[in-house]
């Protein structure tokens, strides 16, 4: 509504999250998580008896349980582990005194590995680790939000078909024409992080980041691009003048499908942002539904600080 004693002024980037999608470029949700079709090589870990995975669901502690595809006991092959094989393992690791509220199946016609909530209706779940990673969950990366609170902008721009105009002229002199309809293809985006988030790059530019030897290695050409989904926050107030708390609610902005790359570094005397480019395009789900490339949606101030963005 534009009227002024309704209206609402969008003011600053709060909050952003982005999540790498699913091994079958679908959005990850509780109820369908999903992983490669195997078989997984898991000989290059040092303990085939004891791979970790994370789970973590909504704000509560994530959990790590390890997982035995050791040749003899979880698998056949450690270096061909296969899905069957895979399932065993986890649920195995699942059920124990506390149990991991998911359960792992091999999805009907893909047979690829499926996760999914048992329990509840939670909003969010993630699941991440190195077992995860080799299992293809988020295309390799894990099913992890990578939250920040650094960003300086995200700018998008809708992607467009032109309008055509096709015109014929008979001997009069007179025009016919059709002037076809334009539609939205997707959009691009800028992004600039004040913040180093090595984090961040991997998923966005399809690197390695390693968060124990704080080792970062840049993608090859042998090296598959990740798609993600981006979820950014930005605050609103009402007419008039307002204090930096008199906030009257948020815009959460979902952008379905995207695949980004860096930019330009700098290093030189002064701060080095870090600047991305991000596009997406219409996403189709698992039914084959098209959507629109992004969707937009206004919070109250106790309907944001419900999302607990900052520890889910």
């Amino acid at each position: 509504m534009s009227i002024r004693s309704a209206a609402r002024y969008s003011f600053g980037l709060v909050f952003a999250r982005f999540m790498a999608l699913n091994d079958d470029l679908t959005i990850a949700t509780p109820d369908r998580m999903i992983g490669g079709a195997g078989p997984f090589d898991f000989s290059g870990e040092s303990d085939t008896t004891a791979v970790p995975i994370t789970t973590k669901i909504d704000n509560e502690t994530a959990v790590t349980r390890t997982i035995d595809v050791s040749t003899g006991v979880g698998s056949v092959d450690e270096s061909a582990v296969t899905v069957a094989e895979l399932l065993l393992a986890l649920n195995t690791a699942w059920l124990v005194s506390t149990a991991v509220p998911i359960t792992a199946s091999d999805e009907a016609v893909t047979g690829r590995l499926k996760l999914a909530s048992n329990a509840g209706t939670p909003s969010y779940i993630q699941v991440y680790g190195r077992a995860a990673e080799i299992a293809l969950l988020g295309q390799g990366k894990g099913l992890k939000f990578i939250k920040t609170d650094t960003l300086k902008s995200f700018n998008d721009t809708p992607t467009q078909k032109e309008e055509e105009t096709f015109t014929t002229t008979d001997a009069g002199g007179i025009d016919t024409e059709i002037l076809t309809d334009g539609y939205r293809k997707g959009f691009t985006a800028s992004v600039v992080d004040a913040a180093e988030d090595w984090e961040l790059l991997a998923l966005i530019e399809g690197g390695t980041y390693n968060d124990t030897t704080k080792l970062y290695e840049v993608p090859t050409s042998n090296n598959s691009k990740i798609y993600f989904t981006v979820e950014v926050f930005y605050s609103q107030y009402a007419e008039g003048t307002n204090k930096e708390a008199d906030l009257v609610g948020y815009v959460k902005k979902v952008f379905r499908t995207c695949k980004g790359a860096p930019g330009d570094t700098t290093h030189e005397r002064g701060f080095a942002d870090g600047n991305y480019t991000v596009s997406g395009t219409s996403y189709k789900d698992e039914s084959d539904v098209m959507y629109g490339d992004s969707y937009k949606q206004q919070l109250t101030v106790v309907q944001y600080e419900a999302l607990d963005v900052y520890n889910v």
